[in-house]
């Protein structure tokens, strides 16, 4: 189980999450992300932010069903999803569902954002339903979970800060044996699972990185 966060933006696709809505220890929709989940009559826990884009249906069914809600200076020093975000306790584990083929600015933001979460010690994946980013910091191992694993998808390594460290490959069309990425490179972008193998995914032995898996075309 985890915590659900869902901003708002285009282009999320809330119907291939449903598993995860349906069995949420807590739903917290970040202003008009509560537009996107009204249509599956599934209810938010809450809903904060200032409330500036958010559309008069969802605000009558919030009122309707008396979802609390937590309203905020539409002028503040961070977005709507950056709040709900903090909202959520450090020993949880969060869902972050939000736009990527959305304005640009805020995409950026958000993956940044998640990977510094990340550095804080808080376990965090962002997806829009159908790409899937995971942020991964200092020593660790990641292994794609089994939904995942499939042909039509592709898995890229995106380093960020001072890059990643003896990063290794395992289960994967494309080895990768202690090599060290930095940022700007495009050496580890649209790598493939092998699925021949049992295993798939990294080593890292330090350093900060984004694993994204998506769609290839």
């Amino acid at each position: 189980m985890c915590i659900v966060v869902i901003a708002g933006g285009p282009n999320k696709d809330l119907s291939l999450l449903l598993p995860f809505l349906r069995t949420a220890e807590k739903i917290v929709c970040a202003d008009s992300g509560a537009d996107s989940l009204r249509p599956y009559g599934i209810l938010p826990d809450e809903v904060w932010g200032d409330m500036d884009s958010i559309s008069q249906e969802t605000r009558e069914w919030i009122e309707t069903n008396q979802i609390r809600t937590s309203v905020f200076p539409v002028e503040k020093d961070m977005t709507d999803a950056e709040i709900c975000l903090r909202s959520v306790p450090k020993d949880k584990k969060i869902l972050f569902v939000t736009s990527i083929l959305g304005r640009i600015d805020h995409v950026m933001t958000n993956m940044l954002l998640v990977m510094r979460l990340a550095q804080e010690g808080r376990s965090i994946t962002l997806t829009d339903g159908t790409t899937w980013v995971y942020p991964l910091h200092g020593a660790c191992r990641w292994y794609a979970p089994e939904s995942l694993l499939k042909n039509e998808n592709t898995c890229s390594l995106i380093p960020l800060g001072q890059g990643a460290k003896g990063v290794s490959a395992v289960g994967m069309k494309y080895g990768l044996s202690d090599q060290d990425l930095i940022p700007g490179s495009s050496l580890t972008v649209s790598n493939e699972f092998d699925l021949i193998e049992k295993e798939h995914g990294f080593i890292m032995k330090d350093g900060t990185m984004l694993v994204i898996v998506t769609p290839k075309s």
